[in-house]
């Protein structure tokens, strides 16, 4: 009885001091989301219900957990089996975001091996419907990209181990600085890879890096870290330079990275498209409903929205947007830094806030980049824009934990 009442007065003081402007902008962009959405469909059958649970009904659900599952108690149950001893257990039990990264594990093993869901859809048209279909689960009959849930409980589990690293002094040059963020990314990082599954593995890669880069640590380790992005940097430029005839050029994923900086490789006509839709928009754009992307290009309002838009929009509303999308980052962000990090859970707290705000970033920046043909093709989706799935609906449930996260920031004036 306690626990309720102190569960509900929590409740309260979120509601009351949680930044709720912060869904502002977020609706504003789903609201262009759902009319991209329709303007794709058969205006004579479009399915209503079914388009009104995926684009309202499971955002909204979602928010709300995300908002009411109390981060006093996972904060707890995170934080509580590794009090300056065990990374992953101690003599308490395994630590729950622990279990989390588990069963994220469990996840994608199931999408991989356990479900064959893939085979009632269609075949994808280039003809990598198992590929596409191995990153997938069918719930309720509706297709969701495991890799959404696995970035949430990996984010997750980073911030414990950020926590920890903090606590027990290791943000500096040691052993720990660098062994525990790549068992953290390798535990999930294998089974990506065999999906195969790249981009994804990518942004793993740069949300462990850029949640242990904003912590507090000296100089050095800095520098080490940048000195770091030249591997990647490294890989880029041989994949770039293999022939045309290489095994490995024509490897699932990679050939999208080599096509990107060859330009007589295959792999490049949606990127090619995309921009040219951006082109033809030019200034005024072709006006709402007149653009032809959408209806051509497959995956347009998921992976090629910002394209859609930009054609019938044109540069002068895409360039608001755009810096909206600029000044909702930007709010996440400064929330995360407004958190006064005094205690084990106010840093969870605090590195639950930057993942959130890396996330959405990373999203936005790849979305455009690929559009505007600045990135390699990676297949993802415009945060609150592209249409439905297990996308929007991770979306909605981080915005729902920031908006409570919001709560502890030593503002507390609405």
């Amino acid at each position: 009885m306690v626990y309720l009442l102190d569960y509900f007065n929590n409740v309260w003081e979120r509601m009351k001091f949680g930044k709720w402007s912060l869904l502002m902008l977020p609706v504003l962009f789903s609201i262009i989301g759902i009319y991209i959405s329709i303007s794709t469909l058969d205006r004579n059958h479009i399915p209503f219900k079914s388009f009104a649970v995926e684009n309202v009904l499971m955002p909204l659900v979602f928010f709300v957990i995300g908002f009411l599952v109390p981060v006093s108690m996972w904060r707890r149950y995170a934080i509580r089996f590794s009090q300056g001893q065990k990374i992953l257990w101690n003599k308490d039990g395994f630590s729950f975001a622990f279990l989390l990264l588990l069963f994220a594990m469990f996840l994608q093993i199931f999408a991989i091996w356990g479900d064959g869901s893939w085979e009632k859809i269609g075949p994808a048209m280039d003809g990598n419907a198992i590929t596409q279909m191995r990153r997938q689960l069918s719930v309720f009959s509706r297709p969701f990209q495991v890799g959404e849930f696995v970035k949430i409980f990996l984010m997750i589990f980073t911030a414990k181990l950020m926590v920890d690293m903090k606590i027990n002094g290791q943000m500096r040059l040691c052993r720990e600085f660098f062994g525990f963020p790549l068992l953290a990314f390798i535990s999930v990082g294998f089974f990506t890879f065999l999906m195969p599954n790249y981009s994804m593995m990518i942004i793993y890669m740069l949300l462990i890096f850029f949640m242990l880069f904003l912590q507090e640590m000296s100089i050095k380790p800095r520098i080490v870290m940048i000195a770091a992005l030249v591997i990647p940097a490294v890989i880029m430029y041989s994949i770039a330079n293999l022939d045309k005839g290489s095994s490995i050029a024509g490897i699932h994923g990679i050939n999208r990275i080599w096509s990107f900086f060859n330009e007589g490789g295959t792999g490049n006509e949606q990127q090619n498209e995309a921009l040219q839709a951006m082109a033809d928009g030019g200034i005024i754009g072709k006006g709402l409903d007149r653009g032809t992307i959408k209806y051509r290009l497959f995956g347009a309002r998921n992976d090629f929205a910002y394209s859609v838009l930009g054609e019938e929009l044109g540069m002068w509303l895409m360039l608001p947007i755009t810096l909206a999308m600029a000044g909702f980052l930007f709010a996440c962000f400064l929330i995360a830094a407004k958190i006064n990090a005094k205690d084990r859970d106010s840093m969870f707290a605090q590195n639950i806030a930057w993942g959130i705000a890396i996330i959405f970033t990373m999203n936005i920046l790849f979305h455009i980049g690929v559009n505007l043909r600045l990135l390699p093709n990676t297949g993802q989706p415009l945060p609150f824009v592209s249409s439905g799935g297990a996308n929007l609906a991770m979306n909605f449930f981080l915005l729902g934990m920031l908006v409570q996260l919001s709560s502890l920031t030593g503002d507390k004036t609405k």
